[in-house]
Parts: structure tokens; C-alpha cells; sequence
């Protein structure tokens, strides 16, 4: 029987595999892969390359923001930190007299308009934004701040 001969068990068809050397796993995944390749995702490879970019030569966005609602305590405070850090935007924010959390941010074109969509719609669970107000955006050609900070009067 050669290895493309099939076989009956009761109403089964099995297929013998063939007694010469196969292909190797990885060369038949990556047939696979490219043959089935979805156009919207990137390789890991692809990826890194993208996160490690050199961005020295692309301008800096920079704007004030006060956000109005029930945003006092730290919890907003921190949750407008982790997502600063997570986008790597550069600032500053800290509560007022005015019951206002006010603050300022830096980032390269896609961080600085991600940050200033989640301050204008998300914030943190624990509070509710009435409003977000910011300042106009100027061009800067490089940042002015190390990282994102909590200011505590």
C-alpha cells in the first residue's frame, strides 16, 4: 500500500501516512501561515521593530488639561499616571482648591491624541467626568519633562 492508499475502518476513511521522510512541522506552519495570513496582523518581529522606532525626529505635542466631575482623591490621579506611563506621554497632573484635576502632557502625534481621548471619555473607574477642557496644543521640538508625575501641594 503506498502512503496515498486509504483504508477502511467500519465507516472511517483513515489515511496511511507515508513511510518517506516528511516535511518538517515548522516548514508546513509557515506555509500555512502565509497562505492564511491575515492583512491586519503583524508578526512579533514586525512588531518590535515598530515599538522600537526611533521617534527623535518627530515633534512633540504638548497641552494643558482641567477635567470637571468627581475626580478628586488619588484614584484618578493614579489611574491618569498608569495610563501615561503605558503610553509613554510625559506631564504632569494634580488636584486644585476648585475640586478640578488640572495637568499637563507630552507626547509624540498617536500618544498625545490616545491620552487626550481616554482623559476626555475614560478616567478612572472610581470617577465620573463631567468635562475635560484643554488648552491649545503647541509643537515643541523636544520634551520638556522626564516623566509623568503626580504634583501634591
Amino acid at each position: 500500500m503506498t502512503s496515498n492508499e486509504t483504508q477502511t475502518e467500519g465507516k472511517r476513511r483513515v489515511t496511511i501516512p507515508s513511510a518517506t521522510p516528511e516535511k518538517s512541522v515548522e516548514s508546513n506552519q509557515e506555509s500555512k501561515s502565509e497562505t492564511n495570513e491575515d492583512p491586519k496582523r503583524i508578526s512579533h518581529s514586525e512588531f518590535q521593530k515598530r515599538v522600537t522606532t526611533d521617534r527623535s525626529n518627530e515633534p512633540v505635542f504638548s497641552c494643558q488639561f482641567e477635567v470637571f466631575g468627581i475626580v478628586q482623591g488619588v484614584s484618578f490621579r493614579m489611574y491618569t499616571l498608569r495610563r501615561a506611563q503605558k503610553l509613554g506621554v510625559r506631564g504632569w497632573c494634580k488636584n486644585t482648591t476648585e475640586n478640578t484635576v488640572k495637568g499637563e502632557i507630552q507626547a509624540h502625534q498617536h500618544a498625545f491624541e490616545s491620552m487626550r481621548l481616554w482623559l476626555k471619555h475614560t478616567g478612572s473607574p472610581t470617577s465620573r467626568i463631567d468635562k475635560c477642557i484643554f488648552g491649545d496644543t503647541t509643537e515643541l521640538s523636544e520634551f520638556t519633562f522626564s516623566n509623568f508625575s503626580i504634583v501634591v501641594d
